[in-house]
């Protein structure tokens, strides 16, 4: 049986705990954060925090109390070990504003709920390359919070669905000016002549905690607006999240791209953050 953190308490995973006037249920007035842990740490935590304190502010949100950075590790901690021991998970953080309330809500106090869900791997690994597609129907739009990791996902969701058909490992998402966007789980880089390239945040991508650390990490990497023309013109092409590292797209259009970026990546990010040789 898997267990979840619901406001604080353990709970068995499929124990009804939402009523039906949950605004997170209603309206999908919340956000949530995925993470990966290795060996009972958390790599990216403090990445993670800093955007879920950005993201409450944002939303004019009221952080629950007693939940900060350290009090977060210990509850995730608690509940790897009701899991079975887990030491290697991925895990989400699911916040949805209380209260009552149409569109406008009663009240600002966040909720939340933290699941996990066992992982093989210790470390990050860059796969063995994907499969990317791309779909002139498939646009997301530009606004003042598309940077947000907000629950409303349903685009994505139907994007995944879309991309399944396709019998594509991910999608290639443009934006409003038909320029690149990102990916459905992922942010999106491009290599040209060993230098890194990623959609700015005016092109309407999420502000990933891969994204946010390789920019801080890694030198010379140029954020701007990416036509779709420069796709077929890249070396390399890079998804990246919090969950998975770097991923590198082995086929895109009917041509195939190195891995080699993937993997200087993937090794800074073990060195660095897991202390792995």
């Amino acid at each position: 049986m898997q267990y979840i953190n619901f406001n604080g308490n353990i709970y068995p995973e499929h124990e009804p705990l939402l009523p039906v006037t949950n605004r997170g249920f209603k309206y999908g007035d919340g956000f949530f954060e995925s993470m990966v842990m290795f060996d009972r740490k958390i790599p990216l935590l403090d990445y993670h925090w800093s955007r879920l304190e950005f993201t409450t502010e944002f939303l004019s949100g009221e952080f629950p109390k007693r939940l900060d950075k350290e009090s977060l590790m210990s509850k995730v901690l608690d509940l790897a070990a009701v899991n079975e021991a887990v030491t290697s998970a991925r895990i989400r953080l699911q916040f949805f504003r209380k209260g009552k309330g149409l569109y406008l809500p009663d009240e600002n106090t966040l909720g939340y709920a933290i699941s996990m869900e066992k992982i093989e791997n210790t470390q990050f690994g860059c796969g063995e390359g994907l499969k990317a597609g791309m779909r002139d129907d498939c646009v997301k739009p530009i606004y003042s919070f598309s940077s947000l990791k907000h629950s409303s996902a349903l685009s994505y969701v139907i994007f995944a669905q879309i991309a399944a058909e396709e019998n594509w490992d991910e999608m290639i998402l443009t934006n409003a000016r038909a320029q690149v966007c990102e990916g459905i789980h992922s942010n999106l880089f491009i290599v040209k002549d060993n230098n890194l390239i990623t959609p700015d945040l005016e092109s309407g991508c999420v502000s990933g905690v891969m994204r946010t650390f390789l920019l801080a990490n890694v030198n010379d990497i140029e954020e701007r607006e990416i036509e779709v023309a420069e796709l077929k013109e890249a070396d390399d092409i890079l998804f990246t999240n919090a969950v998975k590292g770097v991923q590198w797209v082995k086929e895109f259009d009917g041509k195939t791209y190195g891995n080699n970026k993937a993997v200087e990546l993937t090794a800074l990010l073990n060195t660095s953050l897991l202390m792995t040789e």
